[in-house]
């Protein structure tokens, strides 16, 4: 590698990219067929996947299938900074069956690390909510390096970015009409898609 990138990828200004190791992509369902074709088989297992919403609680439709197959594969769900206060009772009811949630509140730096810290255990599913001023794409690109090294997808809910900055997510998706349509941002396999049906 020349003198000149080699420095720029030390200091991490630059993402050297790696062929693919030719072994099966593993993923977990979105909970909608049409979506999961357009991101080419739906969230990728070792993703690190963004979420932005209009509203809160509009994401409920994407993290439900999530828990469903967390209860399956019988690993926990981690719970960064949730919106509100998270219902055991309704959760319970809505899976009809016990499981294991994690819910973590902390300041937004300390939330920040935790989310880090749980990607690179690999243990479970991680959603992580933020705002875009306090995400940066030196957070970015740490979350999706730990997601890659734990094996462990991560969803990060924030609020509709206004300036567009390139940032290391697998897949970015925007919540639409309430959460009853998705437009695709950006994804691993293929240009942006609007108005997806969920």
């Amino acid at each position: 590698m020349q003198p000149k990138l080699k420095k720029l990828v030390d200091k991490g200004l630059l993402w050297q990219g790696r062929p693919s190791s030719g072994k099966q992509q593993e993923y977990l369902h979105s909970g909608s067929d049409v979506l999961d074709k357009q991101l080419g088989g739906g969230w990728q297992l070792d993703g690190l996947h963004e979420c932005q919403r209009q509203n809160e609680f509009t994401e409920y439709g994407l993290i439900k299938p999530l828990l469903q197959q967390a209860l399956v594969r019988q690993v926990p769900v981690f719970w960064i900074n949730p919106p509100a206060l998270v219902s055991a009772a309704g959760l319970s009811w809505q899976l009809a069956e016990p499981s294991l949630q994690i819910i973590v509140q902390a300041q937004q730096q300390n939330a920040a690390w935790a989310f880090e810290q749980v990607l690179k255990s690999g243990t479970g599913i991680a959603l992580f909510w933020g705002s875009q001023e306090d995400i940066d794409a030196n957070k970015v690109r740490r979350w999706y390096k730990a997601a890659q090294s734990g094996h462990q997808p991560g969803f990060v809910f924030t609020g509709i970015q206004s300036q567009p900055e390139a940032r290391s997510y697998t897949n970015r998706i925007a919540l639409q009409h309430g959460g009853f349509e998705v437009d695709i941002v950006k994804r691993r396999y293929g240009w942006p898609v609007q108005k997806i049906a969920l």
